[in-house]
């Protein structure tokens, strides 16, 4: 074999060795945080939808014919306007000012008793209603601070608190107000929720990204150990140490 060819097998088997050490260290490439002391607030998370405070669905008692409707989908209306007529003359009126997001039955159709005709809803005052499980719950009260962030309007969070909270039909609901909405937000629109349930100063930091089952791996003095930790309140990114020797300035390995 030429001395040619000899340059060119070594010169790629370099190159086959540069890169598989490269994989290798990349692969296994490590992060280190240090752990700190801060203030953290615990949250409940939850997704939000937005109701109207007044809402009115039109049922009738007993089965009728429409004589006529007055009205369209999508209209906005005002107290005491006229919706429709059944066959008996009666006729039906708004009783709010608000849009008619409904319209379920057309001229001459028999209304059948109980079923919904139309609704109104007033899409200028609303409110944001949660469904929790028992476990959250049971640490959500009336009063709480509640940020709010809508999907399309990423960046901006908007403040509320939690007005009351009761069951319904087996859910447990929470109604919160909220201090202002963005522009253009309609009822049926979803919203995170994250409702403060507690709040702690001056507490050691976990940072939950570094934490495997219950341990860390800690540096101190120029020290690697592995050890067992455990964590109280939490957020979406740090944990309180209740239990484990960490403290401030200790490093605790992340591990890409």
């Amino acid at each position: 074999m030429d001395r040619k060819k000899q340059f060119i097998i070594g010169f790629i088997f370099v190159i086959i060795l540069i890169l598989i050490t490269y994989f290798f260290i990349r692969n296994t490439q490590s992060d280190r945080l240090v752990i700190t002391r801060g203030s953290l607030v615990e949250a409940v998370y939850a997704l939000g939808t937005v109701k109207p405070i007044d809402s009115f669905s039109l049922k009738f008692g007993i089965a009728a014919s429409i004589r006529e409707i007055f009205v369209e989908e999508g209209q906005t209306v005002t107290k005491g306007q006229a919706l429709l007529t059944n066959d008996s003359g009666i006729t039906f009126r708004s009783p709010f000012n608000g849009t008619l997001t409904k319209l379920n039955v057309a001229k001459n159709e028999t209304a059948m008793p109980g079923l919904p005709l139309l609704e109104i809803q007033n899409l200028k005052e609303v409110y944001i209603s949660v469904s929790l499980d028992q476990e959250s719950a049971l640490r959500v009260k009336p009063g709480q601070i509640v940020q709010l962030s809508f999907e399309s309007i990423r960046g901006n969070v908007y403040k509320g608190k939690v007005e009351r909270i009761y069951p319904s039909n087996g859910q447990f609901l929470v109604r919160i107000e909220a201090d202002e909405f963005p522009h253009g937000v309609l009822p049926d629109m979803t919203t995170d929720v994250a409702i403060e349930v507690s709040s702690k100063d001056n507490v050691v930091l976990v940072p939950l990204i570094a934490v495997d089952r219950g341990k860390v791996i800690r540096f101190r003095n120029g020290q690697r150990d592995k050890l067992e930790i455990r964590i109280g309140a939490i957020n979406s990114e740090y944990g309180e140490l209740i239990q484990g020797d960490l403290k401030e300035g200790d490093e605790v390995l992340v591990k890409n």
